[in-house]
């Protein structure tokens, strides 16, 4: 995203993602339930498996939506502004050679 700041990069990424990642996350916790309910005999042995997955998807969720823009604009504003040119005579650049 040119001419933005990144931490309005980072979330602009998130937003245009958010819908594809809640269907996705919706789906697989719906189909899941059944599992973490538990109901029936042979059924209790994986309800806590079950519950866990759901809870795994829950936190991954919000750390996809929350926690990694978060983190990549922290490390990304901290690394600066700096030319990605590596031409000698190009003064932009951290190798730009006076002679």
């Amino acid at each position: 995203m040119k001419g933005k700041s990144v931490l309005e990069a980072a979330l602009g990424g998130a937003r245009g993602r958010l819908r594809a990642i809640l269907m996705t996350a919706a789906a697989m916790i719906a189909g899941m339930v059944p599992i973490a309910l538990g109901i029936g005999e042979s059924a209790r042995q994986s309800a806590p498996l079950g519950r866990a997955v759901i809870g795994g998807l829950i936190l991954s969720t919000l750390a996809t939506l929350i926690i990694l823009p978060c983190v990549y604009a922290i490390l990304k504003t901290k690394e600066g502004e700096a030319s990605p040119s590596l031409d000698p005579t190009d003064p932009a650049s951290p190798f730009y050679e006076t002679t």
